[in-house]
């Protein structure tokens, strides 16, 4: 009976050190970390136009900004950025000393996006010109030799006057200058020779090509009085100028006499 119960109680004490060994050898459960997820974060290019609202026309020079970037248009009025990020809260803008600023925001999730832009004139060309006439008018029936230098700023150190016969002639007759140079010379010489002078530009046709360039074809009267006689002089003209802003101010760079009928 002793040596069954030995037996039973060494048994049972086998069991436990057998338990304790195989808890002590089992190797651990792994647990796999779950995978990191990849962002991917797309690019593409944004490109366009800016054109001049009122005619359609490529504005040269502009200062387009996106992301940080900045672009200036070519004479295409065309610019590119290249590597944008896809964003539903982009925002372009444009500036140009001519034109009202121009914010634009956008959405981008696309390999290339075109955008066209056309900006306003802080100022009406057309109104301007018309100005500017008004002004030259009154300085030229002034006959004031000091107001000879006035006359000259109105006028591009580029000015040139057609060739054509009908331009030539009205040089020659001391009515337009041939050139920058010539403003001076022919605006002495035609206030020293008339008494009383009208000019009158009716007729206005304005193509403003944007706010820093225009053409205009008019028709000029004129009626003189000329030397101490007061001989009446008449002149009738179909004329074209080409204007360009320098700064802030319209300049003439170029005259053209499609037609001239002068009466003694």
């Amino acid at each position: 009976m002793m040596a069954f119960k030995k037996n039973v109680w060494l048994f049972f004490v086998m069991c436990i050190v057998c338990l304790f060994a195989c808890e002590e050898t089992e190797d651990p459960i792994e647990v796999e970390p779950e995978p990191e997820k990849t962002v991917v974060i797309e690019y593409g290019t944004v490109s366009g136009t800016v054109t001049d609202v009122g005619s359609g026309q490529p504005i040269l020079g502009a200062t387009v900004t996106l992301q940080g970037l900045s672009a200036i248009t070519g004479v295409d009025g065309g610019f590119a950025f290249h590597g944008i990020p896809y964003n539903d809260a982009h925002i372009l803008t444009v500036e140009d000393v001519d034109y009202k600023p121009y914010s634009q925001p956008f959405a981008f999730s696309q390999p290339r996006l075109v955008m066209k832009i056309a900006l306003t004139p802080l100022k009406d060309p057309a109104a301007e010109i018309r100005e500017f006439f008004d002004y030259f008018s009154d300085l030229l029936e002034s006959l004031d030799m000091d107001n000879i230098e006035a006359i000259r700023e109105l006028f591009s150190e580029t000015y040139i006057a057609a060739d054509d016969p009908a331009t030539i002639f009205g040089v020659v007759s001391g009515i337009i200058p041939e050139n920058y140079e010539d403003v001076v010379p022919a605006m002495t010489q035609l206030f020293e020779e008339y008494v009383s002078l009208e000019f009158i530009f009716k007729d206005v046709e304005i193509d403003v090509t944007n706010a820093r360039k225009m053409a205009v074809t008019l028709r000029l009267d004129i009626d003189a009085e000329k030397g101490e006689d007061r001989d009446l002089r008449e002149l009738d003209a179909h004329c074209k100028f080409e204007f360009r802003r320098e700064g802030s101010d319209w300049k003439i760079v170029y005259w053209q006499l499609f037609e001239l009928d002068i009466r003694l």
